[in-house]
């Protein structure tokens, strides 16, 4: 069955800093950072000013007091108003930890946290910031540039799950089914293949067997909850990956794609310009070298 093996999920350490990033940037009216993706959460909380954000399919015009959470694999630009400066705060954090916690287990594969942030949010997630939200978004700035708490880490980590828990009682799922807790966990399942194996082949067919559904079934499911078809998904995934590898080795372009399971450096690139818009060997110029300059 598809949970088997699942329970050593249950362990988790709070030890390890998940943040890549917690800082306080002012850009200059007429900012702009083009089309990019990753693997991190980032988190906008907007100190001053205005800027524009173009989110997967939806362009948002975001306002001081604002809050912003970008979720992983989400195509997104950001740009300054040109009538004046933008502050902001912003957290770029890894959610490989908090996919360990598990908040349900009532289906045939176990719910964690990041599920649930996916099914509810599905790309991002925006409100006008609360008392909440500043304290954690505060206190996770403050203790990264800090040395003097004895568990950073730790205090960093509850800091962003209270984040998320925070906006998963808030923030409802739009998708209404008849089983949810059975059809979480078939996305569930097929989002934790996928993140395990995108260096292979992956074959639908063989997800739904695992599953017992139908390909059918299955397709329909991921589309109503995460907004794109399955093997749209699989792409940004990989291509998201392939950015990963761009930012912390030296391999070529070439290696890169075999290492996420495209074995064809054309097919690779021609997919790279179709996710991000340019060339592989152009957003490595472009961004990866530049993105907090």
């Amino acid at each position: 069955m598809a949970n088997q093996n699942t329970r050593e999920q249950l362990a988790l350490s709070l030890s390890n800093d998940v943040l890549t990033g917690a800082l306080v940037q002012k850009k200059k009216a007429g900012y702009q950072f083009g089309f990019h993706i990753h693997t991190t959460i980032e988190i906008y909380r907007i100190v001053s000013g205005s800027c524009h954000m173009d989110i997967a399919s939806e362009s948002i015009h975001c306002k001081a007091g604002d809050f912003i959470m970008i979720l992983p694999n989400v195509i997104h630009s950001f740009r300054v108003d040109y009538s004046g400066d933008c502050e902001y705060q912003q957290i770029h954090f890894r959610p490989d930890t908090f996919a360990k916690i598990i908040l349900s287990d009532d289906g045939i594969y176990p719910i964690g946290m990041m599920h649930a942030i996916h099914f509810h949010c599905q790309t991002y997630y925006r409100q006008e910031s609360d008392q909440v939200l500043d304290d954690c978004v505060n206190k996770i700035i403050s203790l990264h540039s800090s040395t003097d708490s004895l568990f950073t880490a730790a205090n960093i980590n509850i800091s962003i799950m209270n984040i998320m828990l925070h906006i998963l009682d808030k923030k409802q799922p739009n998708h209404d089914f008849t089983d949810p807790n059975l059809q979480n966990s078939y996305v569930a399942y097929t989002l934790d293949y996928i993140h395990a194996n995108y260096m292979h082949k992956i074959l639908q067919e063989d997800i739904a067997k695992e599953l017992q559904i139908s390909v059918r079934y299955l397709s329909s499911l991921f589309k109503k909850y995460m907004t794109i078809t399955l093997s749209n998904y699989i792409n940004i995934y990989r291509i998201n990956k392939s950015i990963d590898l761009m930012q912390d080795t030296d391999k070529s372009l070439t290696e890169i794609a075999q290492l996420v399971g495209l074995k064809d450096s054309q097919h690779y690139s021609k997919l790279f310009m179709t996710v991000i818009g340019e060339s592989p060997s152009s957003y490595r110029k472009s961004y990866i070298k530049n993105y907090y300059n």
